[in-house]
């Protein structure tokens, strides 16, 4: 009879709904334990152009599912415990990024436990037939931002070198352009993040990986198509940002300034990925057929169904370690800081009026804040010191929103090390130059962690993860001691050394004791 049910068929698919049902549930407690990191990656997709094409990728992991239909039904959902260590193991890197408060890590491992999950509840079998699915969901997280300045630096590079062809005077210094040269024009250009086409590369490389899985079935083609969508975006947006600095160089400013968004904010991309799509497709490769889809295997008989909730419940219970001892670490703060304030005396210095507006960095979220200005006969120099009695996820030492530059002034992306002492130690430190106009500025920062001084972004969000992880000082703060000057940088080091010179230890400095 043509409406005859196969009871082996039937067997098959009754055991694919009760896993599809349990990985359902135990997915949705897994989202509800970590509902902040999840809010964390929508919000970010809500609020970055680079990462709002991200809405897309779960309707396309859907969509990969569906396409290997046939190639999973001959599969039954099998249980398989090597499933609860890695979610173990992605639930203590959690733990790790919420020490660090770095967000890319904690998403990272909400990723890891899903994919962990799926093990778990669907077997070793199962995750080899999708695996490119499994591992394309590490594009729900938003990351890239540690290119930027990379591709900031390679943009200012290739248009400087591609100006000059041009016969135009010109010359760069980090992430900021400058043409003109004695009667021409001078103009100052400076690659700002959103010019570093990191946007564009984000979505290529998705498109790409998705391009050479579907369309090609030979490894030599699917590289090259991965190779080219990498490729492409970075030429693009060279030539956008050559384009737009011809164009307000010849025109002398009157036109070019909005011209980004029209180019290549949204017609230009659409234009340079339909020919690559359009290329891809000239060379496509046919895809296997298509059998009927026939779902085999074991009936989910009681044992299936109680081993596979113990699996389930059990990775849940791992997944929850990391939050469980995370509500811990959330009790450290500083308890009873004095109130934060600049020396208002230094020895050989005397204390200025300081408005504060003409330098004045930003720390997102400090709990304590004190800038000053001081003189030595014709010298100035300026004092900044922002306190953390705890940091939090938006109150960070350090976090990408932090800037010290502030406003009015340009960052030339460079950070450089040196060596001052601090506190009667020869300490590392770094620094970093600012331009305004015709004004050079050159800031020189550190920062107290963990009971101590610490130079550089990683080894401060080490401490900082150590402080959190072990018991260690709650407590943290930056300070930066900056200057003007013009041309020798190493005239207005030995300047800041001789303020430093006189200054408390930065323990006093911070408010730490």
């Amino acid at each position: 009879m043509s409406g005859a049910v196969d009871p082996v068929e039937d067997a098959g698919w009754s055991r694919w709904r009760l896993a599809g049902w349990v990985f359902a549930g135990a997915l949705a407690v897994l989202l509800a334990l970590f509902w902040q990191t999840a809010l964390s990656m929508e919000r970010t997709w809500r609020g970055s152009d680079s990462f709002q094409h991200t809405y897309v990728v779960p309707f396309i992991l859907a969509y990969l599912v569906w396409e290997d239909r046939d190639r999973l039904a001959p599969h039954a959902p099998r249980t398989q415990w090597w499933g609860v260590p890695l979610i173990l193991g992605a639930s203590a890197l959690w733990l790790v990024g919420s020490a660090a408060q770095v967000q890319v890590v904690e998403q990272l491992a909400l990723i890891f436990m899903i994919q962990g999950l799926v093990l778990t509840v669907f077997g070793w079998a199962v995750v080899r037939v999708l695996m490119f699915p499994l591992l394309f969901m590490v594009f729900l997280v938003p990351m890239g931002d540690a290119l930027v300045p990379m591709l900031q630096r390679w943009t200012a590079q290739f248009v400087v070198w591609s100006v000059r062809l041009f016969g135009i005077p010109t010359g760069t210094d980090g992430f900021l352009i400058t043409l003109g040269a004695g009667n021409q024009p001078y103009m100052l250009f400076h690659v700002a993040k959103e010019c570093s086409g990191i946007r564009y590369l984000t979505a290529m490389f998705q498109i790409g990986l998705l391009t050479a899985y579907l369309l090609f079935r030979s490894w030599p083609r699917r590289v090259a198509a991965v190779a080219v969508a990498l490729v492409v975006p970075v030429l693009a947006n060279w030539l956008r940002a050559l384009g737009i600095v011809l164009l307000v160089y010849y025109t002398r400013g009157a036109r070019g300034m909005d011209v980004d968004h029209i180019i290549y904010g949204f017609w230009f991309f659409l234009f340079v990925l339909a020919v690559y799509i359009g290329v891809c497709w000239l060379f496509a490769e046919p895809p296997p057929k298509r059998s009927h889809v026939h779902f085999s295997g074991r009936p989910a008989q009681g044992s299936y169904r109680r081993g596979l909730a113990a699996a389930a419940g059990l990775a849940l219970l791992a997944a929850a370690a990391g939050p469980l001892y995370a509500v811990t670490l959330d009790r450290a703060v500083l308890r009873n800081p004095p109130p934060l304030a600049v020396p208002v005396r230094v020895d050989g210095w005397r204390r200025t009026a300081y408005l504060g507006v003409d330098w004045r960095p930003h720390y997102a979220g400090a709990d304590a804040e004190a800038i000053g200005r001081y003189a030595r006969d014709a010298e100035l120099v300026d004092l900044y010191v922002a306190r953390y009695d705890r940091q939090r996820q938006g109150a960070e030492l350090v976090n990408t929103g932090n800037d010290l530059a502030g406003d009015g002034w340009d960052d030339t992306g460079e950070r450089h090390d040196s060596t001052l002492n601090i506190d009667g130690t020869p300490t590392g430190v770094r620094y970093v130059r600012l331009v305004r106009g015709d004004r050079q500025r050159i800031v020189f920062y550190w920062y107290w962690v963990n009971g101590g001084i610490v130079s550089g972004d990683i080894k401060a969000k080490i401490e900082t993860t150590a402080a959190r992880l072990l018991g260690g000082t709650p407590g943290a703060a930056v300070v930066a001691v900056a200057t003007d000057y013009q041309g020798d940088a190493r005239r207005a080091a030995r300047l800041v050394q001789a303020f430093i010179d006189a200054l408390p230890p930065t323990t006093e400095l911070a408010g730490m004791r």
